[in-house]
């Protein structure tokens, strides 16, 4: 991300309250992570991602720099989603500690 993009997005987060940092902060997490087709519509999902994008473009910056931009504003309090893992976050997580299967 460029200083002037850096800047306008701290600027704007200045303005938001904690709460609404980390709710965008969890929404851009699961944006960021890809389609879990077991939780999402696919159509509304992929929309979701489209109108994000379209605003990092018009901050100068993608998903992901905003995503981490809005997780350095909450430092260390980074929240936690509070829904229950679905099945591919699970799968994801058991895949990232133990390695896949084929490939052990």
């Amino acid at each position: 991300m460029d200083a002037r993009a850096g800047s306008q997005i701290a600027a704007w987060l200045q303005t938001l309250p904690t709460e609404r940092r980390a709710s965008l902060y969890l929404l851009l997490e699961e944006l960021c992570s890809g389609l879990d087709v077991s939780r999402h519509n696919p159509f509304g999902f992929r929309r979701l991602r489209a109108e994000f994008e379209t605003s990092g473009e018009l901050l100068g910056c993608t998903l992901e720099e905003l995503r981490d931009a809005i997780a350095a504003s909450l430092g260390d309090a980074l929240p936690a989603p509070t829904r229950a893992p679905s099945s591919l976050e699970t799968l994801r997580d058991r895949v990232a500690q133990a390695g896949h299967p084929d490939f052990r």
